[in-house]
Order: C-alpha cells, then structure tokens, then sequence
C-alpha cells in the first residue's frame, strides 16, 4: 500500500502537465480529500494522542509543504493560485491548535521566491474568506 508521501508526490507531478480544466479539477479535489482525510487527522491528533510521535506529525506537515512548493514554481499562475486555495481551505482551516500554529509557521518560513509568495498569499486569503449570509431586501427596510 503507498504511503502519505508517495501517493502526494504522485498527484504533485501531474500538477505541472497541462491537462484538461475537468481533469485539474478531479485532481485538485484529490489532493483536498488527501488532506483532509490523511494529513489533517494526522496532525491534529498529535496534539491529542500522547502515545504519538508529535514530531512525526510535524515533519508529515514539513515534508508536505516542502513537497508541494518544489513543484509550484513548475506550474503555471492559475494552478498555483488553485492549490494555494486547496491548502487554505483544506488545511489551515481545519487543522487545530498547536497544529494551526505550525501550518501557519511553515507559510511564513522560508521565502524562497516570487512562486511562494503568491501560494502563500491565495493560502491566507482562501482560509480567511468570510461567507456572506443573504439578508432579504425586507429586513434592510426596504
């Protein structure tokens, strides 16, 4: 069975092919189901299970960033901008705790160029986006 790591490296590679806008979706809502249901688990329960190796859950944190800025700069703006979404939504948003503050910190660590900038800009925008409830016309008084 792949492991975390391998099945990610996977997905990254196609990320720099151009492929079909159905097929980009397919793939970045993959890479959002990796996240959430592998690695947000992973590393919100290492704030909570003791029997866990936290630094484990740290570099799986790590390792993931690192993993996916080597590939960003390969892709073109749109993608970039869509997997800096995927990870603001999928990750910042629902990691945790200690777990947030370590997500966080990685985006501001090192700045290794232009690429990185604008992942971490759409991260922080995408995680940050407020929905804006309706509110009928008649209860504004009109």
């Amino acid at each position: 069975m792949p492991s975390y790591e391998e099945l990610l490296a996977q997905l990254l590679t196609l990320l720099r092919r151009s492929i079909p806008a159905q097929a980009l979706t397919a793939l970045l809502a993959t890479l959002s189901a990796l996240f959430k249901f592998l690695l947000i688990p992973s590393v919100n329960n290492s704030d909570t299970d003791h029997n866990i190796d936290r630094d484990e859950y740290k570099d799986l944190l790590r390792t993931t960033r690192t993993q996916v800025l080597r590939v960003l700069p390969k892709c073109n703006p749109e993608v970039q901008r869509a997997v800096g979404e995927v990870w603001g939504v999928g990750v910042l948003r629902r990691v945790k705790g200690k777990g947030r503050e370590r997500a966080v910190g990685l985006l501001l660590g090192d700045d290794d160029g232009k690429g990185e900038q604008d992942f971490c800009a759409w991260c922080v925008v995408s995680a940050c986006k407020v929905r804006i409830f309706y509110v009928p016309f008649s209860y504004l008084g009109g």
